[in-house]
């Protein structure tokens, strides 16, 4: 065996494992490292499951896990851009998501971020 093919043999072995889950799918393409990771990690986590793959426990208080609202059907960047841009608390429900009063590079960056988690089937 050639040291090309052998390198060949373990570079096709390893897009099989990383392709085996979303997290590894995701961070395999770069988004744990940009997308606006850190940007959602900052701003998102204490209510949201931000990380690749992950889903809402059982009991889970707070608001749905990235992982979830990217694999929707109806969730477009356009749909994003206006949910992220409005205010969802209220007198009936005080503890709802705030407008986070993003700017438009951080905006781009966490729409980004969302629409690149989508599990395409």
């Amino acid at each position: 065996m050639t040291t090309r093919t052998a390198t060949l043999a373990v570079a096709t072995t390893m897009i099989g494992v990383l392709a085996s889950t979303p997290a590894a799918w995701a961070t395999s393409n770069g988004v744990v490292t940009g997308m606006g990771h850190d940007l959602v990690q900052r701003l998102c986590s204490a209510c949201h499951m931000v990380e690749p793959g992950q889903s809402d426990p059982p009991n889970h208080v707070g608001g749905p896990a990235f992982q979830t609202v990217a694999n929707r059907p109806d969730i477009t960047e356009r749909s994003l851009r206006r949910h992220l841009r409005a205010t969802h608390s209220n007198a009936m429900i005080p503890l709802a998501m705030p407008n986070p009063q993003l700017s438009e590079d951080e905006l781009i960056k966490i729409i980004d971020y969302l629409i690149s988690l989508r599990i395409v089937h």
